[in-house]
């Protein structure tokens, strides 16, 4: 008669599964008293980045999922939410174990107020900003004479007029690099003829950069001023810039 042997396990995995075993029931015994703790209780909930909007406007967003603890968090959906709001160009939403959510918020930073009915405010994408209090009190150009169509700029999504795009491109362009011309205009203006006038805050003195080649203009602009020495562009009444490689500054009588 056979005598059967009975398979012997070897004794590298008999310990290695008592210790996955152990390993799950030490996480799901510590969870349990996590849980019995409240250890994961959501404790605050800190909002940082935001100047347009105050603290309780994304709060009453963030209330609006319940949460009670740390796991039940939905980042995505609650940065998403955030997002819909115009004045925010992007929210990241994050966990801090054990019981901490941090939400920063990237707001919309106007670059033009539109002169029309309602003030609304764009920024340097062309994005439409509702009419704000923040309008009231933000040191930025104004765009006028262009259309004034209400359907040509949808709030929160970017203008449809080609006009005031551009507008925006040649602020970006000052703003980024003739800051000191872009901080003291006062107004961005289309004439009849659909050219670009710039008008400054001091005096004021009109910068007439007609219609094309505009990017090329503020630089020979730039290099004039530059070349002043101890005078400004303020000190002359227009600066006429349509004519091709030619530069006609009229001073004050």
């Amino acid at each position: 008669m056979i005598k059967m042997h009975k398979p012997k396990i070897p004794l590298r995995q008999v310990i290695g599964i008592g210790l996955s075993l152990m390993f799950v029931l030490t996480l799901w015994g510590a969870n349990r008293w996590a849980n019995y703790r409240h250890i994961f209780e959501v404790k605050e909930i800190a909002i940082s980045g935001y100047k347009i909007l105050d603290k309780k406007d994304y709060q009453e967003i963030v209330d609006q999922f319940d949460i009670r603890s740390i796991h039940d968090v939905k980042m995505k959906k609650i940065a998403e939410t955030i997002e819909a709001n115009p004045f925010v160009k992007a929210a990241r939403v994050s966990r801090r174990f054990p019981n901490q959510i941090t939400i920063n918020i990237v707001e919309r930073k106007p670059l033009a107020i539109l002169n029309m009915d309602s003030f609304f405010m764009l920024d340097g994408e062309a994005v439409v900003l509702p009419d704000h209090e923040y309008s009231q009190n933000t040191l930025v150009p104004i765009l006028s004479g262009f259309n004034t169509a209400l359907d040509l700029y949808p709030e929160g999504e970017q203008t449809y007029s080609i006009k005031v795009k551009e507008a925006v491109s040649i602020l970006n362009k000052l703003a980024s690099e003739y800051s000191t011309l872009y901080e003291n205009i006062s107004e961005l203006t289309l004439n009849s003829h659909e050219e670009y006038v710039i008008i400054l805050t001091d005096r004021p003195t009109r910068v007439i950069l007609g219609k094309d080649d505009i990017f090329s203009k503020l630089n020979i602009l730039k290099n004039f001023e530059e070349a002043l020495g101890q005078r400004q562009l303020t000190d002359y009444r227009l600066i006429d810039m349509r004519y091709k490689k030619q530069l006609v500054a009229r001073e004050w009588s």
